[in-house]
């Protein structure tokens, strides 16, 4: 392996892993919040991409009224899982079984549904943006450099609103003392639809920058629930700075095993550094010291 090999490895690991790190840390804030362990999440990381295809294939729309008009819905689609689905469970008993079972529905509903509207068959999307550029003796493509610049303004905008924005720190003050911020008079339902919402899109806008790079399909999203789960895991539960940490960490991981073996090892790679992690620090990288 030459440097520059080296070198397009690295860039390739953290263009992806950003991505992955928008895919984890809506999980991540979902669960930081709301202690939900949202199984549908992988549903709407499709549907980002299956109503993405519909604006920019069959509508041929450009990416930025892509973006524009998919958010939106997906914010929607969020909020309503929470308002209808979520909410009613918290005022039964068993909360944390009866959310993972319906969280199964209503993933097994949305996938079902992705089936029928769009087909079995796989479909693609156009890159983001055509062409190569070279730098030196580097190669890349503005797919490439589209998708982490997207990346990049979109988990700045989640950092400025999490950090700057009242309604961002109701988040986290709901995240580390849900009794506490509710005696300051913050609403807890509308914490919680605002979470849903802004995870949702978190989801579908992953599903939309890696649209055109892997195929979509209807029961495509549980691979990418499952990469989330890894990443939220090896960072520590409801650690957003462990989150972004380890997505980087896998997205180099992946870039370096699908170069020397192939993609077919990356996800038995990444369970083996899951394990390591976890041997070496049980509640993830930054599990005992989580930040939200």
């Amino acid at each position: 392996m030459s440097l520059n090999d080296l070198i397009e490895i690295l860039i390739s690991g953290i263009t992806i892993g950003l991505v992955y790190f928008l895919i984890a840390v809506g999980f991540s804030l979902i669960y930081g919040v709301s202690r939900v362990l949202h199984l549908s999440y992988g549903s709407f990381f499709t549907w980002g991409a299956y109503l993405a295809w519909i604006f920019a294939v069959k509508l041929n729309f450009n990416y930025f009224w892509v973006f524009v008009l998919v958010c939106p819905i997906l914010y929607i689609m969020g909020m309503a899982l929470e308002r209808f689905v979520v909410r009613p469970l918290r005022k039964r008993d068993n909360f944390d079984f009866n959310v993972l079972l319906a969280g199964l529905g209503v993933a097994l509903f949305l996938d079902y549904a992705a089936q029928a509207f769009f087909g079995a068959r796989t479909k693609s999307l156009p890159s983001l943006l055509d062409g190569t550029i070279q730098i030196h003796d580097f190669v890349f493509s503005y797919q490439q450099l589209t998708m982490l610049a997207a990346a990049v303004v979109i988990a700045f905008a989640l950092w400025f609103f999490l950090e700057k924005t009242r309604q961002g720190l109701a988040l986290g003050a709901v995240a580390q003392d849900p009794v506490g911020a509710r005696i300051v008079g913050v609403s807890l339902n509308k914490v919680y639809l605002l979470t849903f919402g802004i995870s949702t899109i978190l989801a579908g806008s992953a599903g939309i920058l890696l649209a055109p790079r892997f195929f979509i399909s209807p029961l495509g999203g549980w691979k990418f629930l499952i990469k989330a789960l890894i990443i939220v895991v090896a960072g520590g539960l409801g650690s957003i700075r462990g989150t972004l940490y380890s997505a980087f960490l896998l997205g180099i991981l992946e870039a370096l095993v699908g170069w020397l073996f192939g993609l077919l090892w990356v996800m038995p790679f990444w369970f083996l550094a899951l394990l390591l992690i976890l041997l070496i620090k049980p509640h993830g990288l930054l599990g005992s010291t989580a930040d939200h």
